[in-house]
């Protein structure tokens, strides 16, 4: 077995969403989904045991 060790990344992403999608719950949620699952394909198809543990989205002012 390969030897491994756990890291902990942290990261701060702006993210330009259209007004229209921000009123539409289900839309959003829909989104905000897609964003998790393309932030994690990349390392999971290199090998990398990946899993996102906390994401929060927040409306910045």
């Amino acid at each position: 077995m390969v030897k491994s060790k756990e890291v902990l990344l942290k990261m701060e992403i702006k993210i330009d969403i259209p007004q229209d999608i921000m009123l539409d719950r289900k839309r959003l949620k829909s989104i905000q989904q897609g964003i998790l699952k393309v932030i994690s394909k990349g390392p999971y198809e290199e090998g990398l045991a990946f899993n996102i543990v906390i994401a929060t989205f927040v409306d910045i002012i």
